[in-house]
């Protein structure tokens, strides 16, 4: 009997592989990404950054068991370390790229499509009401929908670190534990309990990848 998990990726194809397959995973991993367009991504991905450690902290202190309790508190320092290290480097390295008016701009406001996706999560993190299953889904799906594209889109060797260590960060044994712990929290509940906020959040992201595109 296929998992709730298996179901929704299954039922969902096609919404999912416009973000496993989307341009901007396949020109960063063949190195071909301007600077301008992944400056910009990345701005945008810091202010989704911040803004989503603030509802994983919320989904961690909800946590029904110890285990899920740990993981995710460890997750927590990971994320406050490695990730976060990553994008201050990289939006150094990649400052030229774009005028000085410009960087204000894209650190300090979501652009369109972004903006709706961190009111979403936003939302989530203000609402008492939330459930555990909604919220772990959420985590599940961006985490999800990465390794997805970071796993099976083809690399070019060599490639720059600016591009390297993005795709290392969401790969590798590290990432894919990560992912089956919120797999297997998800397949708790039923489909019909999850769906609706694995949808939503999908679209988010397909959205985001889109936005910081096409501006």
């Amino acid at each position: 009997m296929s998992s709730t998990t298996d179901k929704l990726l299954q039922k969902y194809d096609t919404l999912v592989k416009k973000t496993t397959e989307h341009k901007f995973a396949k020109e960063l991993c063949s190195g071909t990404l301007n600077d301008r367009t992944l400056y910009i991504y990345l701005t945008q991905d810091l202010l989704f950054f911040e803004t989503s450690l603030r509802l994983i902290c919320k989904t961690t202190s909800l946590a029904p068991t110890s285990h899920a309790l740990i993981t995710l508190a460890k997750k927590i320092g990971f994320f406050a370390n490695d990730e976060n290290s990553y994008f201050h480097d990289c939006l150094e390295l990649l400052a030229p790229s774009l005028t000085e008016e410009e960087r204000v701009k894209f650190n300090n406001k979501a652009i369109p499509g972004v903006d709706a996706y961190l009111e979403f999560i936003n939302d989530l993190r203000k609402d008492s009401s939330i459930t555990w299953a909604s919220l772990i889904t959420t985590l599940w799906v961006a985490e999800e929908l990465y390794w997805g594209w970071a796993r099976d889109t083809p690399r070019a060797p060599d490639l720059h670190w600016k591009y390297q260590k993005w795709i290392d960060l969401h790969d590798g044994e590290h990432f894919q534990t990560w992912c089956e712990f919120l797999k297997a929290e998800v397949d708790k509940f039923p489909i019909e309990e999850v769906e609706s906020i694995f949808v939503k959040a999908s679209q988010f992201e397909h959205e985001f990848f889109d936005s910081c595109c096409n501006i």
